[in-house]
């Protein structure tokens, strides 16, 4: 039993130095692509890279982008008399095995796969992140497995193309209508795509089609999209799902995976350069549903899936237009070959990123300008995930939040998406989010279950108050209420730092 006890000790303390080696080299590699940009940011007077962050806005940061969760004030005291260097690590190690951290995995997968309302891949995917399961096994599970095309309801070109933009960052709604001339990828390539996510019925050219290979109407051959040289047709012999499921994780769409997945990652804990707040008069529309797509048109009608795409709240790389690994940033290769020698695994990449020296450092603002950096070397200060705005109001715990809440719901107005599209969940700052925090009367209600306001500040900024703030409250004689009010109505609150 004691060797045993030995071998495990030497076990984990492999394990940690792995993360620490691996979080080193992810630094090393983002402050390479910083430097190489410094003179221009300096000619452009650009602030200077922020310092560390102090222990309370780490620990806030910490708490909601690893376990969904506000600091609570007992943890906020403890943490501070802390006084063990390697404190912020042990905190994150401890925040990435909650229960509430296994929710923020599953989130991003709902939201990647676009899951609603089927209980038994909701239940898979729970406790999928809750072990921490690579990212490969997933997608065999959703993809290999037939899990989208059943939750498409057997629309091939809807998962086909969905699938292409949330797993290999590959934007192919304009080929649904036509060739476009700054895609690679044709129409017929788009519905060859789509035939391998068919069920039954053959998949045809469109009766529009007017390009030279092919006619309307033409049955096409499945084949997966061409990514790295060639594109391989798919035979008969193996299911193709199953063919389509092993492509996208082996060889060099394999890699193609892994860019998505770790900046996916990536973007959940430290935001990304270039993407600023989405501010609107009201709150965020619902998406147009893909049954309003007229992708085979009659005569004399135009399809409209181009214009019809709304915007994604997680922000990858598909928006730069990068066509392979080569041209990525230094910082960018070196976090893929990090996701990979982690085995793909969400849990233990977001523990990597955590320990970071860029993760520790304070947040910047959304507008400054990184001139090229593209994974800047320290946090974006963003606004509050939906779910923890709504859990400090309601006091629901996360099984207690509907996947797609029903139109007009506060959660929509907060920002949760209906999952008709990949990723699209967004984070708005609006008149009607500042309205619904004033005077909703579910914020009215959260002001009255508080307690003091010592444990106020703590709770909800994860900081004890100052002498001003002390004094502020003592002169106008305010209720523990009134102080509630007043600190989930400040910037401080809205935004993680």
């Amino acid at each position: 039993m004691k060797h045993l006890l030995c071998c495990l000790a030497c076990l984990t303390t492999a394990f940690a130095d792995t993360l620490e080696q691996s979080a080193a080299r992810i630094d090393y590699a983002l402050m390479h692509d910083y430097e190489m940009v410094l003179p221009q940011l300096q000619q452009m007077n650009c602030p200077p890279l922020p310092p560390k962050a102090d222990d309370t806005t780490f620990l806030r940061r910490a708490c909601i982008d690893l376990a969904g969760r506000l600091p609570r004030p007992s943890e906020v005291r403890t943490f501070l008399a802390d006084q063990s260097p390697d404190k912020h690590a042990k905190l994150t190690d401890t925040l990435a095995g909650e229960p509430g951290a296994a929710e923020v995995r599953f989130r991003m997968l709902a939201e990647a796969f676009r899951v609603k309302d089927d209980a038994e891949v909701i239940g898979w995917l729970r406790q999928a992140t809750a072990e921490d399961r690579p990212y490969a096994e997933i997608i065999d599970y959703m993809i290999g497995g037939g899990r989208m095309r059943h939750r498409d309801g057997g629309n091939a070109m809807r998962t086909s193309v969905e699938t292409a933009y949330s797993i290999l960052g590959e934007d192919i709604h304009c080929a649904m209508c036509h060739d476009h001339a700054f895609n690679s990828h044709t129409q017929q390539e788009c519905y060859e795509f789509a035939a391998c996510f068919a069920d039954k019925n053959a998949v045809r050219l469109p009766n529009d089609y007017k390009y030279r290979y092919g006619k309307p109407g033409d049955v096409v051959q499945p084949a997966v999209l061409k990514l790295s040289g060639y594109r391989p047709y798919l035979p008969d012999e193996e299911d193709q799902l199953t063919q389509v499921s092993k492509w996208i994780v082996q060889g060099e769409e394999g890699r193609r995976f892994a860019m998505v997945a770790s900046l996916r990652i990536w973007h959940s804990l430290f935001g990304m350069p270039g993407r600023t707040l989405k501010q609107s008069v009201g709150g965020v529309d619902d998406a147009p549903s893909w049954h309003d797509l007229q992708l085979d048109p009659k005569p004399g009608q135009s399809p409209r899936s181009c214009s019809t795409v709304p915007p994604r709240g997680s922000a990858t790389w598909i928006d730069l237009g990068i066509n392979t690994a080569g041209d990525f940033s230094q910082a960018t290769k070196v976090l893929i070959e990090e996701f990979i020698r982690c085995g793909g695994r969400l849990g233990k990449f977001q523990r990597i990123l955590a320990r970071t020296n860029a993760y520790g450092r304070s947040g910047f603002d959304y507008n400054t300008n990184w001139n090229g950096c593209y994974l800047a070397p320290a946090p974006q200060i963003r606004r509050l995930p939906c779910e923890v705005i709504w859990k400090v109001v309601t006091g629901e715990f996360d099984l207690q939040i509907p996947q797609v809440p029903p139109a007009g719901h506060p959660l929509r107005m907060l920002g949760r998406g209906t999952r008709e599209w990949t990723d699209e969940s967004l984070t708005p700052i609006s008149h009607e989010l500042v309205r619904f925090m004033m005077n909703d009367k579910l914020v009215e209600k959260a002001t009255t279950r508080r307690g003091s306001a010592d444990d106020l500040f703590l709770e909800l900024l994860g900081r004890e108050a100052s002498e001003r703030e002390r004094s502020a409250i003592s002169h106008h004689a305010a209720a523990d209420s009134d102080v509630a009010w007043a600190l989930l109505n400040t910037t401080e609150f809205m935004f993680r730092p």
